[in-house]
């Protein structure tokens, strides 16, 4: 009440000394000041929006950001492929790739490493994934950045700190967090902008697939899932498999064993096939396999429940077998008799009964259906006596080869063994059949050292088939393998057995002379139009990857692929000289690269699919390639093309023999 006794005094003050005129003048004043401070919030807010558009995010500094964004995208991608192939690790350790007994190796190039060996385990976590994936997104990130020479024509980008990856491996996708100041300058030394936090996404769903892997190696062992059907197998009283049995008759049975390791490989790699994770993506048995149903779906869980995910697995007869089958006389198991003598004379009974010791990988892949991100990881499976048991059957060998020549080490070939050679053409089109095929050197490798086996025969001993029986020394892994000049290397994976047998298959080749090349560069013009054909510049090169890929075949190993390079640099006496192998006497469809290059900038290229037909390569005088590039001054608007360069291609015509 004191207060505003003194403000009406004021105001009664002011409103007796001065006029109504005064009073007018002070309510302008009041006005102005209102107009001026509405007008001053105008004036920031506009200024503080266009600091926001025009400095803080110029449109360079946002290229280069989406720029590192898809290298992150496609480094760390390459990590979790890698993760997928090769049982959770990028990059496979030395002392995991080089111990048979730590890995499944299934081509001279991709080895699994085995989740769990007998009652041993070494099952990656998360944590390790997520371990992985940072180091191979910090130790190769750059190399993506700055290798492609995107935008650096016209700025220079500038590291100014380590990079530091914080991968997130959430449930359906993986967030690549990354830490990497990075400066955008102008050629001039201007600083346009400056990126600090970078970040991608994948839809790869590592964990959901991850989580089912380590379920399915932790059922296994608590279960032993995997010796159960093997010991079911055994007991089913397969005709070539016996176990135990009782027969009225006064002839032995007998039974070869090499025969009874076959057919039970064989019942071991049709029958694990089959097995299903309930819960999972699979097509149901049939309402007339019941057997199948209640013994094939394995319930791991009642968690478990994602049509997202389906898992496979398969045992292969070309993976490591230790097999054993007692008892046994020599190469035969025979069955005793009673009887057959005195009074019972005219009374004989065969009976027999067998136990097997076996142990051997099972190769698992969970797939993530709706990216096709496949998931690999293996385990060995154990019987001792009929029964399952996760103890190892025999000891580890405690010898090494570390002090021993190839000739000594060859020198101990005692193991017999047929290996059966032939030519085999096959394709995703219906064509596959096999050709008895001669004259083929094979050799032997196990770890490094290499013995050499000689050549198969024609018509072996009169038997019928192309081969040639002969001694192996003994190795629980080594690699056969088959050349013949036109011919593609073939290799087996053998642990050798004494009376085995082994096919090679041989895929022909057909060489087309490197001169017989002609690349004819196309300019890109306005509205989807191309120029005329014309050959490339003396400063042009261009290199051509032609690759046949299976649909069974490995993302990074293709059926068959090659590559070459047309540049006036090579000496034309080389090129005269040198040939392209393809695949021969069958229609193959390969997946063409070609990468147009002058002065070490890409200038263009072309991607497509040709389907080469064996009648018209076999006549062709020449071969061409067709590929685009666009002069222009716009570095951006090339590089684009040349991202979409499978798109871009189309406008182009296709390879054709002449």
């Amino acid at each position: 009440m004191y207060k505003k006794r003194c403000i009406l005094d004021v105001l009664r003050s002011i409103s007796k000394t001065n006029s109504k005129k005064g009073q007018v003048t002070i309510f302008i004043i009041i006005g102005i000041l209102i107009v001026l401070a509405v007008a001053l919030v105008i004036a920031v807010q506009m200024e503080i929006f266009k600091f926001g558009t025009d400095e803080i995010a110029p449109p360079e500094e946002g290229k280069v950001s989406d720029f590192i964004s898809t290298c992150i995208k496609n480094v760390g991608e390459d990590a979790i492929q890698k993760i997928g192939l090769q049982g959770g690790y990028v990059a496979v350790p030395d002392y995991i790739a080089n111990d048979a007994f730590l890995n499944l190796r299934t081509s001279p190039f991709l080895v699994i490493p085995y989740w769990a060996v007998g009652s041993s385990t070494n099952i990656p976590t998360l944590e390790n994934l997520k371990f992985r994936i940072d180091q191979h997104l910090e130790q190769n990130l750059k190399s993506c950045v700055f290798n492609s020479q995107a935008f650096q024509e016209t700025y220079d980008l500038i590291e100014k700190s380590d990079i530091t990856s914080d991968t997130e491996i959430a449930n359906s996708k993986v967030i690549f967090n990354i830490q990497w100041n990075v400066e955008l300058r102008e050629k001039s030394g201007a600083l346009v902008g400056e990126v600090l936090q970078h970040k991608a996404e994948s839809p790869i769903k590592l964990k959901k697939t991850h989580f089912l892997a380590t379920r399915i190696i932790e059922k296994e062992l608590q279960n032993l899932k995997l010796e159960d059907i093997a010991q079911d197998l055994i007991a089913l009283e397969h005709p070539n498999v016996p176990v135990s049995g009782v027969e009225m008759s006064c002839s032995q049975k007998t039974w070869d064993v090499t025969k009874v390791k076959g057919s039970l490989q064989g019942l071991l790699n049709h029958n694990i096939q089959q097995l299903k994770i309930k819960g999972t993506n699979f097509e149901e048995f049939p309402d007339e396999l019941p057997y199948y149903t209640s013994h094939y779906i394995w319930d791991i869980g009642e968690d478990i429940n994602d049509d997202e995910l389906s898992v496979s697995f398969d045992y292969e007869p070309n993976y490591p077998f230790t097999f054993g089958v007692t008892p046994l006389s020599g190469s035969k198991l025979k069955s005793s008799q009673l009887g057959g003598s005195g009074i019972l004379s005219y009374l004989c009974i065969q009976n027999w009964k067998f136990t097997y010791d076996l142990e051997f990988p099972v190769r698992v892949r969970v797939r993530d259906e709706t990216t096709g991100f496949n998931y690999n990881f293996a385990f060995t499976v154990h019987l001792i006596r009929n029964e399952p048991n996760r103890g190892l059957i025999v000891a580890r060998p405690t010898n090494t080869f570390e002090t021993v020549t190839d000739e000594t080490f060859c020198k101990t070939k005692d193991i017999p063994i047929t290996v059966k050679t032939y030519e085999h053409i096959t394709n995703d089109e219906g064509v596959n059949f096999r050709n008895d095929l001669g004259d083929v050197a094979l050799s032997y490798t196990c770890i490094k050292y290499k013995c050499e086996l000689g050549n198969s025969n024609y018509n072996f001993g009169g038997q019928g088939f192309s081969g040639v029986t002969t001694n192996f020394p003994y190795c629980v892994g080594g690699i056969l393998r088959g050349t013949r000049d036109g011919y593609k290397e073939s290799w087996e994976r053998v642990v050798t057995s004494a009376g085995m047998e082994v096919e090679l298959n041989l895929v022909p080749l057909y060489k087309f002379p490197h001169a017989k090349v002609t690349i004819l560069k196309h300019e890109l013009l306005e509205n989807n139009q191309v120029g005329p054909g014309i050959p490339l510049s003396t400063k042009e090169s261009a290199l051509i990857t032609l690759t046949y890929r299976k649909a069974t075949d490995p993302i990074n190993l293709p059926s068959h692929e090659t590559q070459f390079i047309r540049s006036f640099d090579i000496d034309p006496k080389i090129v005269g000289e040198s040939e392209i192998e393809l695949l021969a006497k069958a229609d193959f469809p390969y997946d063409v690269d070609i990468t147009l290059i002058d002065d070490q900038t890409i200038m263009g290229g072309y991607e497509g699919k040709w389907l080469i037909k064996w009648e018209e390569l076999q006549s062709a005088q020449e071969m061409v390639f067709h590929v685009f590039t666009k002069t222009t001054d716009n570095d951006e608007e090339l590089a684009g093309l040349i991202i979409a360069k499978e798109a871009t291609s189309k406008l182009l015509p296709k390879p054709e023999l002449r």
